[in-house]
């Protein structure tokens, strides 16, 4: 009889991930015969904490995967470090942030998805298929691996088909070559419709330890999952024109070439598996859709795990302070002098966010709009002993404050994870943070896109009970919007930029909708207006952007307003002070803030976000290299696959001009 391959030796914690969900509560079987661990839910178990664990590897999830190396830039999120994985040029080589020690993502990728291959191929064999707590986990190995899989058609495009455990006597399976990727979709569709049926939602399964939590999977991921994939399929991708293998001569972004019946039944699907998660979580707002979008992200930091208590269908586990670098990468800036002086920190090292939001979209935002400043940070946490006056003038000078420092235009942080919301300490770059993969709120807008017609606007197979505006205003009446009075695919993708901005979703919404490189272009030109500096009319020393002649101008206010507050909450150390107020951060709000004639103007003070010093750093493509247009860029939408691959397996090869 074959033995497994798989050495459980991840009780250890340094690579735990899903510690918070008692994965490794119980003994790890080592090399064991099939039977014995297939026929035992308990030792299947830890076969599948096998694959969660690669998420915790340095290149995977643990701090790349994560952060800006995959799914940046866009037309609203950019990085300040332009390497070439984030500005469409990157080449075979790879780059040493990804490719280091010759460990990079396709290895782990191709990894967790041959353990979830022997998993599920063991239940197939010798698990009792008609038992409970067996068919949750087949369930899981079936939608882990969709998850998987779905995940390196968006890096990679079209990738080798393995859906069988290894067989080292055969050449054919070792050396596996590249398929079109409408197979692999195929595949993942029978296994998540599979999964679907397999597995209870969150809170009616009865594995005790995947019981109502989003740390492990469940069927209302496995049927959001489902409709991303829908849609992927069903909408534009950069694809050759002839599908070769070895290659094809010539490539475009484009519609899938598939019938208007098979497109019309993913629509159909996508409906229908959203419609499914909505029956049963319920869709207006006070339930799974939180009623403060705040609450949403306080959640996520503050270890909400929850299935009830959450917006998220599920989360990348990590354990607390062990492993994973999401909050360090994606987090809300702190300098490195205040870091030890923010709540729940002790580490000295600055935070590693370098993802930033562009100008325009944070003054494309509805005053009203509750999202903002969820969503933006303009602003980091600064350490200060020297000028406190400044910002407190009873203070004395050497007291120690830790403070909201406002950020130039080129520093608009992401804000939705943040230190100060944590419920546990954090010591190190490994914060254990959990990514969160779907929110609850996608399900709505995915439900919306397909009931329409997705992006080539062919009638879904099956309509939903709700209308794609209602479903589309119930995200808006959340944000604290007026209803919108008509749903086009327009609407939706405004919504979705305003929703799940800094998420790792907007660059996969711009590919299947055949619009990456012309709204990268669209950016370009508008971080060039904002790149623009002349004299401050009111004080010769000082710069403000130059606005004249864009359809900025007479829009942007010269100056931002700000208000600080004592509060002492999120600091362990010194005197706490805190952003409570921003005035001139939207368009149209000029002038000068209500009260500000009045003594000490009214609390209000200016933040110099305009000013010619760092303004530079807006001009001249900030967003892709080179000037490329947005042929060049929808050309480069994929990572090659790369050289240290290709090398070892003669039957791979880089489509559209690697």
């Amino acid at each position: 009889m074959k033995k497994i391959n798989i050495l459980i030796l991840f009780a250890a914690s340094v690579l735990a991930t899903g510690c918070k969900g008692g994965f490794f509560s119980t003994e790890s079987p080592s090399a064991m015969d099939e039977a014995s661990v297939f026929s035992s839910s308990r030792q299947t178990e830890q076969v599948i904490a096998g694959i969660y664990t690669i998420f915790g590897e340095q290149n995977s999830y643990r701090s790349r995967l994560c952060g800006q190396w995959v799914s940046f830039n866009t037309d609203i999120e950019w990085q300040n470090d332009l390497a070439s994985y984030n500005n469409y040029a990157m080449t075979k080589d790879g780059h040493s942030d990804i490719t280091a020690k010759d460990k990079h993502p396709w290895v782990y990728y191709t990894s967790a998805i041959e353990r979830a291959n022997l998993c599920i191929n063991g239940i197939q064999q010798y698990g009792d298929t008609s038992d409970v707590d067996i068919r949750y986990l087949w369930g899981e190995a079936l939608t882990l691996r969709a998850f998987l899989y779905y995940e390196m058609t968006k890096l990679w495009g079209d990738v080798p088909y393995n859906f069988e455990p290894l067989d080292v006597n055969t050449t054919e399976a070792i050396y596996v070559t590249k398929c079109d990727r409408n197979k692999i979709y195929d595949k993942l569709r029978v296994d998540l419709v599979k999964a679907i049926e397999l597995m209870p939602y969150a809170d009616e399964i009865t594995w005790g330890p995947a019981h109502n939590t989003v740390e492990r999977m469940n069927k209302q991921f496995a049927c959001g999952l489902l409709a991303r994939i829908d849609l992927a399929y069903a909408g534009m991708a950069l694809r050759p024109d002839t599908w070769i293998e070895g290659g094809g001569a010539s490539y475009k972004v484009q519609p899938n070439t598939i019938d208007a019946t098979l497109r019309s039944e993913l629509l159909g699907e996508a409906v229908k598996y959203t419609e499914m998660v909505m029956n049963h979580d319920g869709v207006e707002i006070g339930g799974k859709l939180k009623a403060n979008y705040e609450d949403v992200f306080r959640a996520i930091c503050g270890n909400v795990t929850e299935y009830g208590k959450t917006e998220t269908l599920w989360e990348i586990p990590f354990a607390n302070n062990v492993r994973g670098q999401f909050l360090n990468r994606m987090g809300a800036y702190v300098n490195k002098t205040a870091l030890g002086k923010v709540l729940h920190t002790t580490a000295t090292s600055k935070s590693n966010l370098k993802v930033v939001l562009t100008p325009d979209f944070v003054l494309s935002f509805d005053k009203n709009d509750t999202r903002k400043w969820v969503t933006v940070n303009p602003y980091e946490w600064v350490y200060d002993s020297e000028n406190t006056t400044k910002v407190d003038p009873e203070l004395a000078y050497g007291d120690t404050i830790v403070y909201q420092k406002p950020t130039k235009a080129n520093k608009f942080y992401l804000g939705k994870y943040r230190f100060e919301w944590l419920n546990y300490d954090v010591t190190g770059d490994d914060d254990g943070l959990n990514m969160p993969v779907m929110r609850y709120s996608d399900i709505l807008l995915m439900y919306a896109e397909a009931m329409i017609g997705g992006v080539t606007g062919d009638a879904p197979s099956y309509t939903g009970s709700k209308s794609a505006l209602d479903v589309l205003n119930i995200v808006r009446r959340r944000a604290g919007l007026a209803e919108k009075a008509q749903c086009e695919l327009a609407d939706i993708q405004e919504e979705r930029a305003k929703e799940f901005a800094g998420e790792h979703i907007r660059k996969y919404d711009l590919m299947r909708w055949g619009i990456l490189g012309s709204s990268l272009v669209e950016a370009e030109a508008k971080l060039e207006a904002f790149g623009k500096v002349k004299k401050d009319p009111e004080d010769a020393s000082k710069f403000i952007i130059d606005l004249a002649g864009t359809e900025y101008d007479g829009r942007v206010n010269d100056k931002v307003y700000v208000k600080l507050q004592k509060d002492n909450s999120a600091v362990n150390k010194g005197f706490g002070y805190v952003i409570t107020d921003i005035y001139g951060l939207a368009l149209d709000e000029l002038g000068t803030p209500e009260g500000f004639d009045e003594p000490d103007h009214n609390g209000w003070r200016i933040a110099d976000v305009w000013v010619s010093k760092n303004s530079a750093t807006l001009k001249g493509k900030r967003i892709f290299a080179n000037g490329l247009d947005a042929n060049a860029i929808d050309n480069r939408q994929y990572w090659p696959i790369f050289e240290i691959i290709l090398a070892s397996n003669p039957r791979l090869w880089n489509d559209y001009g690697y």
